[in-house]
């Protein structure tokens, strides 16, 4: 999201805009804003008598209580992401019970490395036997 207009901008454009000096049109062109900017400040400055920006907006916040994700993980160690979100969903209740993909970001955000399936085959970082061993 772009940044907000300066506070000095919007003071003089609602100012020329409530002196007279044109419409929303010729003063959005004059102060090279959009019309619906203009028309919101005026309407901003008519209802609290001030034209400051209004804060950005929170977002989307995880429903994952990190407090009980981390007393969790305390207990269960080594668990798979399944089984911790099955953990914490016991822990928190049906109503706040959450996915496995929200406990998957709520791990990686607290700084945990995960294992990713309990069943997935083991890899192996060499090979069983030297190629060329004799065979048995």
């Amino acid at each position: 999201m772009p940044n907000a207009y300066p506070s000095a901008l919007r003071e003089r454009a609602v100012r020329a805009y409530e002196a007279g000096e044109g419409s929303y049109e010729a003063i959005a062109e004059q102060y090279d804003v959009s019309i619906s900017s203009l028309l919101r400040w005026v309407t901003q400055v008519r209802t609290t008598g001030d034209v400051t920006p209004r804060p950005r907006g929170g977002g989307w916040q995880s429903p994952v209580d990190t407090t009980v994700l981390e007393a969790v993980i305390a207990e269960q160690p080594d668990a798979t992401c399944e089984e911790l979100r099955r953990a914490y969903n016991r822990q928190v209740g049906r109503a706040a019970g959450v996915s496995r993909s929200a406990i998957v970001r709520a791990v990686h955000r607290a700084g945990f490395v995960l294992k990713k399936n309990a069943r997935a085959r083991a890899r192996w970082t060499a090979p069983m036997s030297a190629g060329s061993a004799p065979r048995s």
